[in-house]
């Protein structure tokens, strides 16, 4: 299994226009093989020690990166990806789990 870590910072006033893209993109990848699960967090205002340096951090499990990478592949995805340069950044990047620390 592969965890993508994707975070974002939507520009002002484009929230709304950036959870359609997510939302329209979860669509697709819920239907492609080797997706398990994904997680949109927002950023508190309030930060204990400083700002959060992104505004959402997408966080989503795969089987593997290769089948990840094929989903990129899908033309709907393609179609959409110039359409998260209009309301955000992002910097998407692929990890392993390496420890796991579960409640006792």
């Amino acid at each position: 299994m592969v965890m993508l870590i994707n975070p974002f910072t939507v520009f002002k006033g484009r929230e709304d226009e950036f959870l359609r893209l997510w939302d329209q993109t979860g669509t697709i990848f819920r239907n492609s093989p080797g997706y398990i699960n994904a997680k949109l967090c927002k950023a508190l205002d309030e930060q204990p020690l400083k700002a959060a340096p992104y505004t959402h951090i997408n966080v989503a499990e795969w089987e593997s990166a290769a089948l990840y990478r094929a989903a990129l592949s899908d033309p709907e995805i393609r179609r959409l990806a110039p359409a998260y340069a209009e309301v955000c950044t992002f910097s998407p990047a692929l990890y392993q789990i390496i420890r796991n620390q579960p409640a006792e």
